[in-house]
């Protein structure tokens, strides 16, 4: 939020503070979004911000915000961003307090998570809350779903999207139903989106030997379903119990191929499947507040790899490789507000993992972990100086070994291959944090922030070994971080909302893949993960959003970054995909009595595609267009263009993205 809560009252600064002032807080509102002194920070995306760029999932929601850059292609297909320079194995999303990854790698696949059934997306960078539990090391997405506020709501979205030659290219509908009596409420939302395929820039050249030609992008279709219910029940004022149950089916199809290269690789996703099943409930009575929830996550992912185009061809690949993922656990939190100045709360989170990997019928490693983290956090505010609030933080994270047993772990045993024998150990991490937070006037807040976060290394870097062709490390150290920014968020004029950080990460043991020396052949060289001594990653982010007058207003955002590399690895140079400098820029004109134009802009700088720092990635600008007709206060029709220039762009080397894409949307609301 633009300015955070007084411990006391749970107002914020500027709703506590008028009389200081002796004049009231405007209020003021956007097209689609509220604009007050309280105003959330574009770290924090509302379903109304979602329905405005037309987002359908994660990785499309986050790509307005500072900081955030999109990954994805390669052979595992996957959808990512990075949030100031860390991955998606270092911060975490979080939906209703429920961490949803794949167990075994530590990251998910953001174009997965469907956004029809949330009400809002917050992100926070380095300093995020000691409450969340282990692997923040660059902060953490807290996905909220939506519960119904009315007594009955209805509604029904739908889209279709035409490539540049006006054949169908994508579909995506949202079913919702739901409704809040006096002691009970309940809602049901049903997502489904089929891509056929997206159409490639008319900029865009064939490579000789490559399969991938002019026209549409090979293997770029997946079908994503996802189910979401949810029930509850308020006995009494102070007291929600609900229950959340969660159904996704996606198939991601074939991994796209990179182009500019004969180097094919043809790997197949058939089965993305997530089950989940919460019981949530929140105690409320002054000066007590408490919060828990139990919970049980399944994820299923299958891979089949052809070995080359003929095989393919023929239908001819290797076995299923399977993974079974599952996660159990709970957390209680508990906030105790001792005074009007003093506020402190606690959080104990228990949770098991587990990896079992089967290729074809058999069960070649079963992986079992648990993660115990306790965090504390206590802000208090000084009668003397009331504008000035403190707020610090500690917690640790234990890991904990249960199980490793692996086909190729017994196999180096009987070798007497000692280097590839796994052993596992438990590591037990501090994290700590302060902030203090400075109100000049009910309008303007400076903050100073410190944050000390870690990471345990994945399961997927301390124990794979890839059939020999990796030396897994188990003794591989965590990721540890030192987060410094200075933040300023202020309005100015009514009308001009800022939001501005100045930022500085150490970050000592970032964990890479090396090659090395073969222990039993020094003349081949296997792969292996180790600790970095030291990289320092640091930058600016402004944000900005104008309310003009009724008819006009716009926003922009800014981000400059860099980093410092110092550590034994000569050769590496260089953070592969991490530019100088991103923007994104709107405006929205309002044309009474029905009319909405949205124009969009966005850019992104060239960098460096690999650690040695030889290529890079050319810089890019899209243009998006976007209009939108209110027929009655519930039915709008809208249509874009994205990509309006059909501009041939990569965010990642050898996997461009769509080129002009026709948008058509309904909504209907009751």
């Amino acid at each position: 939020m633009l300015f955070p809560q007084t411990p006391d009252t749970g107002e914020t600064a500027a709703e506590a503070a008028p009389e200081e002032t002796g004049e009231d807080l405007p209020v003021y509102t956007l097209p689609e979004a509220d604009v007050s002194a309280d105003r959330d920070s574009p770290e924090h995306i509302t379903q109304e911000e979602l329905e405005r760029y037309d987002a359908q999932d994660l990785w499309e929601a986050v790509r307005q915000v500072p900081g955030v850059l999109l990954s994805g292609g390669g052979r595992r297909n996957d959808s990512n961003f990075t949030v100031r320079g860390f991955g998606p194995d270092s911060v975490p999303i979080f939906v209703d307090g429920i961490v949803v990854a794949n167990t075994y790698r530590g990251e998910g696949d953001a174009a997965r998570y469907l956004t029809g059934d949330l009400e809002s997306i917050t992100i926070q960078k380095g300093y995020s809350s000691p409450l969340l539990g282990a692997n923040t090391l660059g902060g953490a997405v807290l996905l909220q779903t939506a519960k119904p506020q009315d007594p009955l709501e209805l509604s029904l979205k739908t889209s279709v999207d035409l490539d540049d030659t006006g054949a169908f290219n994508r579909a995506a509908h949202v079913l919702s139903a739901g409704g809040k009596g006096e002691r009970v409420y309940g809602k049901t939302v049903f997502q489904y989106r089929g891509i056929d395929h997206y159409r490639l820039s008319a900029d865009f050249e064939p490579t000789r030997g490559n399969p991938q030609e002019e026209g549409n992008r090979l293997w770029s279709d997946s079908t994503d379903m996802k189910l979401t219910l949810l029930g509850g029940i308020t006995p009494a004022d102070f007291l929600d119990i609900w229950l959340t149950g969660l159904y996704q089916d996606s198939d991601k199809g074939i991994s796209p191929p990179d182009v500019n290269t004969r180097d094919i690789y043809i790997w197949d996703w058939p089965l993305w499947k997530r089950w989940s099943l919460s019981l949530n409930g929140v105690f409320d009575r002054d000066p007590l507040t408490l919060k828990a929830v139990v919970y049980y996550d399944k994820y299923d992912n299958r891979l089949d790899e052809y070995f080359n185009w003929a095989a393919f061809e023929h239908g001819v690949h290797n076995a299923h490789s399977d993974y079974d993922e599952y996660s159990t656990g709970g957390r209680l939190e508990g906030t105790w507000t001792i005074n009007a100045w003093n506020q402190f709360s606690a959080a104990l989170i228990v949770k098991r993992e587990d990896h079992i990997g089967i290729h074809g019928e058999t069960q070649d490693v079963h992986i079992s972990e648990d993660t115990v983290s306790f965090g504390t956090e206590y802000v208090v505010t000084l009668p003397r100086l009331p504008k000035l609030r403190a707020s610090g933080g500690l917690g640790f994270d234990l890991l904990v070994p249960q199980v490793f047993d692996g086909v190729t772990n017994r196999l180096m045993q009987e070798l007497g291959e000692s280097w590839y024998v796994v052993k596992s150990r438990k590591m037990l991490l501090l994290n700590a944090q302060a902030g203090l937070f400075y109100d000049f006037t009910p309008r303007h807040q400076v903050r100073l922030t410190y944050a000390r976060k870690n990471r345990f290394p994945t399961m997927f870097q301390r124990y794979s070994t890839r059939m020999g062709r990796v030396l897994p490390n188990p003794l591989l150290g965590p990721e540890t971080a030192h987060h410094f920014e200075l933040g300023y968020r202020g309005i100015f004029w009514d009308r001009l909302t800022v939001n501005s950080a100045l930022y500085y990460s150490r970050l000592k043991g970032k964990i890479v893949t090396v090659p090395v020396a073969n222990p039993k052949a020094s003349y081949l060289a296997v792969d292996f993960s180790r600790n970095l001594d030291e990289t320092s990653l640091y930058g600016l982010e402004l944000t900005g959003e104008l309310y003009l007058n009724e008819y006009m207003s716009g926003g922009a955002s800014f981000s400059l970054s860099g980093y410092t590399i110092n550590h034994s690895e000569s050769q590496i140079v260089s953070l592969p995909y991490y530019p100088e400098k991103s923007a994104n820029l709107y405006m929205e004109f309002h044309l009474p009595p029905l009319l909405t134009l949205l124009p969009r802009l966005e850019y992104l700088d060239e960098r460096y595609i690999d650690a040695v720092g030889k290529e890079t990635l050319d810089s890019y600008w899209l243009v998006h267009l976007k209009l939108t007709v209110d027929f009655a206060p519930r039915i709008t029709v809208s249509a874009g263009i994205e990509n309006l220039l059909d501009t041939y762009y990569e965010i990642r080397q050898n996997a461009p993205q769509a080129g002009r894409t026709y948008t058509l949307s309904c909504t209907l609301q009751y």
